[in-house]
């Protein structure tokens, strides 16, 4: 038996989806990339925002088409989670419609027979270079922002045990994985509900001490989940990279108590004060809502001069949409037009790039460790690498001239020499 996967939305999906895979693969399943050469189609879908669910929808129906030639098609993930119901009515072509909570007994559905007591985490199939992967530490989330529909879905707040992260990253160790991305709906939260107060810290010491694993990557911090002494440890330590990823999502505290998000623009300013204190030179992923339905034009543009102002070196920019259930949902009228939103969005974007671009000239010259990825699409044999300062698949890519031939999951040293399209660079071996 065969089966095709699309992961979409977040990373936290992806990791569902690999274990779903890796349970599969243990059943004797085999992977394979094109549609066409499938006996099974699985879509694990987002259900976050609009655009994210009109993507899933326009994927589901992509891979019905190909029910006329007897392939079975699944579906899950958050959009089933939302809509089950309503999808089932709307589009019968799907075999099984799977919410999250029975996510993980796909394979016993299509009658696979897998290992008894099977790990899902430890045997994951990963689906990233084999040099990088997702490590998920927690699931849901015990913030109420009045724009987000996560807890629904997702349910609260859930830590995983120390051991059950460090096993598995002991088992992504093994099989080549340099670079851990951690990954939760908080991450500075992790261990709270589990015993009774933050453990990240100590989490993180523990992967520290995994052989093989070099980078260590945070992402999905929350403003009211940090302190100083996180910056300190972080500025200690040697395998945390100076990079964090961080969403704000205004600067406004009328918006920012509209949006409920618990803290105010004197906290977004201590955050910065406090990583230009400690790690000067950390990379900062942030990201931004407009068209909230109580911004106004003022509040905009303060928003704007902030982001003018904090020159992030990475920022994501969404329009808000309008999620039933969701407290914003029920007090606000989604009353700023999607032509005003998508004024306000290309604004910003236009000032980021020129900050982003800026940023990338400030590398010129100077020697940085890249992790090479691979190689570019363009010139097959250019290896493409990554500094500490982006992301894998998120952020800019480093283009590396080189006479020697570079190993994918190795770390070079580079020059910098230029910039290219905004947000990437090119440097040349040293």
């Amino acid at each position: 038996m065969k089966i095709a996967v699309v992961s979409l939305g977040c990373p936290k999906n992806l990791v569902d989806t690999e274990m779903v895979l890796g349970k599969m693969r243990a059943g004797d399943v085999e992977i394979v990339s094109d549609f066409e050469d499938a006996d099974m189609i699985m879509i694990n879908t987002c259900g976050f925002i609009d655009a994210a669910k009109e993507e899933s929808i326009e994927t589901i129906l992509r891979a019905a088409e190909y029910k006329e030639k007897g392939k079975k098609l699944i579906v899950t993930g958050c959009l089933v989670e939302r809509y089950k119901e309503q999808l089932k009515k709307e589009i019968p072509e799907v075999d099984l419609f799977i919410d999250l909570k029975e996510e993980f007994s796909i394979p016993e559905k299509l009658g696979i027979k897998t290992p008894e007591n099977f790990d899902l985490y430890k045997n994951r199939f990963i689906s990233t270079p084999s040099h990088t992967a997702y490590l998920k530490i927690s699931e849901g989330c015990d913030h109420t922002c009045s724009f987000c529909a996560i807890p629904q879905i997702r349910g609260k707040h859930k830590s995983r045990s120390i051991q059950s992260i460090i096993d598995e990253a002991k088992a992504l160790a093994e099989k080549g994985v340099k670079e851990l991305n951690i990954v939760s709906q908080d991450t500075g939260f992790y261990g709270i509900d589990l015993y009774g107060e933050p453990k990240l810290w100590q989490l993180l010491e523990a992967l520290e001490k995994i052989e093989g694993i070099k980078w260590i990557r945070l992402y999905y911090l929350y403003p009211t989940t940090v302190n100083e002494d996180f910056f300190k440890r972080m500025a200690d330590s040697n395998k945390i990279v100076n990079y964090f990823e961080m969403p704000v999502q205004h600067s406004e505290d009328k918006i920012l108590k509209d949006m409920m998000r618990g803290y105010r623009k004197s906290r977004i300013y201590k955050i910065l004060e406090w990583k230009d204190k400690y790690i000067p030179d950390a990379a900062v992923r942030s990201s931004v809502i407009v068209g909230f339905p109580t911004e106004t034009e003022k509040d905009f543009k303060n928003l704007v001069d902030f982001i003018s102002e904090a020159r992030l070196d990475w920022l994501g920019v969404f329009s808000y949409s309008h999620e039933e259930g969701t407290p914003a949902f029920e007090r606000y009228e989604d009353i700023i037009p999607d032509e005003e939103k998508m004024r306000r969005k290309n604004e910003i974007n236009k000032i980021q790039e020129e900050i982003t671009e800026q940023k990338n000239r400030q590398m010129i010259g100077k020697e940085f460790e890249v992790l090479i990825d691979g190689f570019s699409e363009e010139w097959e044999t250019l290896p493409v690498g990554r500094t500490y300062r982006s992301a894998f698949e998120i952020d800019g890519i480093t283009y590396i001239e080189t006479e020697e031939p570079l190993t994918v999951g190795s770390f070079a040293k580079v020059k910098i020499k230029d910039t290219i399209d905004t947000v990437d660079t090119v440097g040349k071996l040293l």
